[in-house]
């Protein structure tokens, strides 16, 4: 304990004006002390002005660490040249003048004066369902705004443990049904819990954490009940390009609180952009709309022409007094939506007439097909009748020139009537002095016969040989 005596300047001050700080009952509140750095090494405490008396709550000559009196923790911060106090569960009673003091054994003690108020305050209660989540508000003020931030549950003798944290430079920081996302332009950071279960009840703190332990913070009660006036779960399986519609059930401890349907992203836990207020009228928002019935007790969801990106989960939830310090938000059912791809022939069920209809079209299709293909090679096969046949003669040997061929061109006649029969010979490539041409009719007396003619063909010269076009006309049909 140490004795003040105001006028003979025992305790010297440091010079400036007393701190005012302002805490809330049943919450903490954080205290920060500067020192010269040559006092790095002194003993550092924290203690009550009563009268001459300043009654000691924590004093402390370990460096860089966490020491704890009961209510109290200090932290000698040497390389900042600075300690801090934190005061745990405030009372209405711990309104009054403490100092931040550094002692000196050979002179006197240097200190630096707080005016600590504490504000009436109620312990924040918040209340969900097992099964369900929950959105806790944790209130800060600026200065703590670049500091990280923790959750933890307050067991006996004040201890915290089971402690969320977020991340340096993450605004969203996730550990198993707890996520935590830190809101520094308003001032807050917020806890969502799910799969919520009856051992989550019990008591928390908010808190910032200074030199890795949680120090100012607000103490939270949270109340986990069972309900089964509502379904927890629900699955739902459509096809891309339809409607769906979920009605939630809640409790009626909701129906007044505005409701909202969320869908949960890794990187923002749970999100929407919408709610509906009021008591039997729906809102629009894109393609979702929302419509809230108080006397049943149930908000029902409609989402227009799902597409696969729709697929996920979503919440169905209620905001309690989410505006002011101590607000937070419940979630009361799980919806997991599948959105599936179907066949586009499946998709539309075409009428029995309509499909007989289709198949006589084929069918005649088809017939008339495999006609047009018989008619088309029918034709082609009688023009292949009419052919070219090419066939070579050899005419006689002459010793005196050189054997001679002559090539002839025949058309067949394709009908026995009309038939004439044509025969082209061609001329040696070296004629004779003097072709001769002449026409041979086919003989008209039996007694003519070829033999007469082939011997006197013998005995020609082969200066006098001739080349002959026949041409033969059958008798007639």
């Amino acid at each position: 304990m140490k004795i003040l005596l105001i006028f003979t300047l025992c305790l010297i001050s440091d010079g400036g004006a007393a701190k005012e700080v302002t805490g809330y009952s049943g919450r903490g509140i954080l205290i920060k002390c500067k020192y010269d750095t040559e006092y790095r090494y002194n003993k550092k405490y924290f203690c009550k002005s009563s009268l001459s008396v300043c009654s000691e709550k924590i004093k402390t000559g370990a460096k860089n660490q966490w020491v704890n009196s009961g209510r109290f923790s200090l932290f000698d911060d040497t390389r900042s040249s600075e300690f801090w106090v934190m005061i745990r569960e405030l009372t209405v009673q711990d309104t009054g003048t403490y100092h931040c003091g550094v002692d000196r054994t050979l002179d006197t003690d240097i200190y630096t004066p707080v005016e600590l108020k504490v504000k009436q305050g109620s312990l924040v209660s918040v209340t969900a369902y097992a099964g369900g989540g929950i959105n806790i508000k944790c209130r800060y003020d600026d200065e703590y705004k670049n500091l990280s931030k923790s959750f933890c549950k307050i067991g006996t003798h004040q201890r915290c443990f089971n402690q969320k944290q977020t991340k340096p430079n993450s605004e969203w920081s996730h550990d198993g049904r707890f996520s935590i996302h830190d809101n520094r332009s308003a001032g807050f950071f917020s806890v969502f819990i799910t799969e919520l279960i009856i051992g989550d009840t019990g008591k928390y703190a908010c808190g910032v954490v200074v030199f890795d332990k949680p120090a100012i913070y607000t103490a939270v009660k949270l109340n986990v009940t069972e309900d089964l006036s509502h379904e927890k779960f629900i699955s739902k399986t459509v096809n891309v390009g339809e409607d769906l519609t979920v009605t939630c059930n809640y409790p009626k401890f909701l129906s007044s609180d505005p409701k909202f349907l969320c869908k949960t992203r890794w990187q923002d836990a749970c999100y929407y952009n919408t709610t509906v207020e009021e008591n039997g009228k729906s809102v629009n928002k894109g393609k979702i709309s929302l419509y809230d019935d108080r006397a049943k007790q149930n908000f029902t969801v409609s989402i227009r022409d799902v597409t696969e990106q729709d697929s996920g989960e979503y919440w169905c939830g209620a905001e309690k007094a989410w505006a002011s310090d101590n607000g937070y938000k419940v979630y009361f059912t799980q919806i997991n939506l599948t959105v599936t791809l179907i066949n586009l022939i499946n998709q539309h069920e075409f009428p029995s007439s309509t499909v007989i209809s289709v198949s006589v079209c084929l069918l005649v299709l088809l017939l008339f097909g495999v006609s047009v293909s018989f008619v088309f090679f029918w034709h082609k096969m009688q023009d292949a009748a009419i052919f070219t046949l090419y066939a070579s003669a050899q005419l006689p040997t002459i010793p005196s020139e050189p054997s001679q061929t002559v090539y002839s061109k025949t058309k067949f006649p394709t009908s026995s009537c009309n038939s004439n029969v044509y025969s082209i010979a061609q001329l040696p490539t070296i004629p004779p002095d003097q072709d001769v041409y002449s026409t041979a009719q086919l003989p008209t007396d039996l007694s003519d016969t070829p033999g007469g003619a082939a011997q006197e063909s013998s005995e020609k010269s082969a200066e006098d040989l001739t080349y002959t076009a026949g041409k033969f006309v059958p008798p007639p049909c």
